[in-house]
């Protein structure tokens, strides 16, 4: 059963958090939430389960979900672990005695399986889907009930190549209205998954993404108008990612070494169904880490390089990433792309900073540590982007949150060919002097809703026009308390500064979604290509999107 539940002292906390003078700091835990958060009983445990997968293996087809191992291999075979997994169907639930607090790392990590096309031509190749429901033991005890691609979450792996077109027809075969977002992708406006552009249940609809754009790491997910939240926080988001034979030629980890992570937080009633609730302040936030569908896994590790496909796919919690060692030590890695693609150079770093449809490519080189080390990966931030003083009396004004979210176990030696060159690629922004326009995005609260302009949401009205081909820069300011994350559909962008000084390195490529900081300005410079329509731009808190914090850009 999935529960939806109202907290009011969370509802109390982000009022004061709005309302109070800045410089007071917010009321948070690094624990798990205080019982009055846990409507059901949830607990924040992490999940059990035995054996460990081998770290070699290939994904899954389209139907399962494979086992510890690999990266994005082939459609055909199907690996499997001792402790994980996910049916594939919403077939009856089996009773299993709850466990209300299992230790972390018990349970392998699960690599969704890549889509194998349904048919193929000299130009196209051609997928379906169907959003159903499905169930996924995601921790120890009863399976959780969750609604995917196929009935799986994360959804099933697509893999495009660049200048190849893909087109999927997406089936709903649920109860309730869906339309399917290529998160970052240029694609047709009737593509794009338009708030409003249904698929009614038992219909289908022919997405048609052209792939004419970087090598990078995307996701496609649900993008209902006042609903986005609740359906992905239930499970409706995939992977795709697109390849290109240039990327592929600098020798990058690959295959089973190249490992897609979808991040996201988590709420679990008793009977480990899922708890969410529409929060139109802090937006739906989780004490427990869930990643590829599987609370804080572990994942066998070879001595020798992986690339790490991080999406923090949480509806609404910004986290800092950290790989930490023995005695909490952090541990150097690479970052070698963000949304648009590679970046020009690495940027090495021991703390990265993610928001909600972020993604980042990583490089970790676990060939320096002896078999048998462990390093976790944790989240350091515990104030979810809120920044405004308060917090709610007896315990209910505080933040859920956690630490944990996965562990990496240096299983075996291997042999490691692959390299990170200095030199990755070339993402020169426009110059400013390109801009034929500068237009301010003012974010900001209105007593009842969050706004943009001072407007809300309204799909009968055009917000801002757009020429195609031309540049432009946006000034977006943030004059509320709350770190917001910004997406645009259809253009990437460039960020020229974040409150007057330029990006840091690890964002200095191209972006789909950028963190304005609370009471901050972020510029970006962009330019609409390919396709004219009408096309939105949002922050990306889901429950504040769905809560109409959304406008529209006419491209013409």
């Amino acid at each position: 059963m999935f529960r939806i539940s109202s907290r009011g002292g969370l509802v109390a906390f982000a009022v004061l958090s709005l309302t109070t003078a800045a410089g007071q700091g917010c009321t948070a835990s690094n624990s798990s939430a205080p019982a009055s958060w846990n409507a059901g009983g949830a607990s924040s445990g992490g999940q059990t389960g035995s054996g460990s997968g081998s770290s070699g293996g290939q994904s899954a087809s389209s139907g399962g979900q494979s086992g510890s191992g690999g990266g994005h291999g082939s459609s055909g075979g199907q690996s499997s672990s001792s402790g994980g997994g996910q049916a594939t169907d919403g077939g009856g639930t089996p009773s299993y005695p709850p466990v209300p607090g299992d230790p972390p790392f018990t349970n392998p990590l699960v690599i969704p399986p890549v889509l194998a096309p349904t048919s193929t031509d000299s130009h196209t190749d051609y997928y379906g889907l169907t959003i159903k429901p499905g169930v996924a033991q995601m921790k120890s005890g009863n399976p959780t009930q969750i609604v995917g691609f196929n009935g799986i979450s994360p959804g099933p792996t697509i893999i495009a190549t660049y200048g190849r077109e893909v087109q999927v027809t997406q089936t709903n075969g649920w109860s309730e209205n869906v339309t399917i977002h290529n998160h970052g992708h240029k694609v047709s406006a009737d593509s794009d998954g338009h708030p409003t552009d249904y698929i009614a249940p038992g219909a289908s609809k022919v997405y048609t993404y052209p792939n004419d754009q970087r090598a990078s790491t995307y996701w496609y997910h649900d993008h209902t108008m006042d609903l986005t939240g609740p359906h992905v926080y239930q499970g409706i988001a995939g992977f795709y990612i697109i390849h290109d034979p240039a990327e592929d030629a600098l020798n990058l980890p690959s295959g089973a070494y190249d490992v897609p992570l979808m991040i996201a937080d988590k709420l679990f009633n008793a009977d480990n169904s899922l708890n969410y609730n529409d929060n139109i302040f802090s937006g739906m936030l989780g004490d427990t880490a869930v990643v590829n569908g599987v609370v804080t896994p572990y994942y066998d590790v070879g001595t020798r390089k992986y690339r790490f496909r991080l999406l923090n796919a949480s509806n609404s919690r910004p986290m800092v990433l950290e790989l930490q060692g023995g005695g909490s030590s952090a541990v150097s890695f690479q970052v070698i792309g963000s949304d648009g693609g590679l970046l020009d150079a690495p940027v090495s770093l021991t703390s990265l900073p993610i928001a909600p449809a972020e993604r980042y490519d990583i490089v970790v080189d676990f060939g320096q540590y002896a078999v048998g080390t462990k390093l976790t990966l944790v989240n350091t931030d515990t104030t979810a982007g809120i920044t405004g003083g308060g917090g709610g009396g007896g315990g209910g004004g505080q933040i859920p949150a956690f630490t944990n979210i996965m562990q990496f176990v240096v299983s075996h030696s291997d042999t490691d060919r692959s390299t990170v060159p200095a030199t990755l690629s070339n993402t020169t922004p426009y110059p400013e002097s390109s801009a034929v326009a500068t237009q301010n995005i003012v974010f900001g609260f209105g007593g009842q809703d969050w706004t943009i302009n001072g407007l809300t949401y309204d799909p009968a009205r055009t917000d801002e026009t757009s020429s195609l081909g031309q540049i432009y820069i946006w000034s977006i300011q943030n004059q509320s308390q709350m770190m917001h994350p910004f997406h645009k559909h259809l253009a990437e962008f460039n960020v020229l500064d974040i409150d007057g000084q330029p990006p840091p390195a690890y964002s200095a490529g191209w972006k789909d979604t950028v963190q304005v900081p609370a009471g901050g300005t972020v510029r970006v410079i962009f330019k609409d290509e390919l396709f004219t329509g009408t096309y939105v731009f949002h922050c990306h808190r889901l429950e504040h999107e769905d809560h109409r914090m959304m406008l529209q850009e006419q491209v013409q």
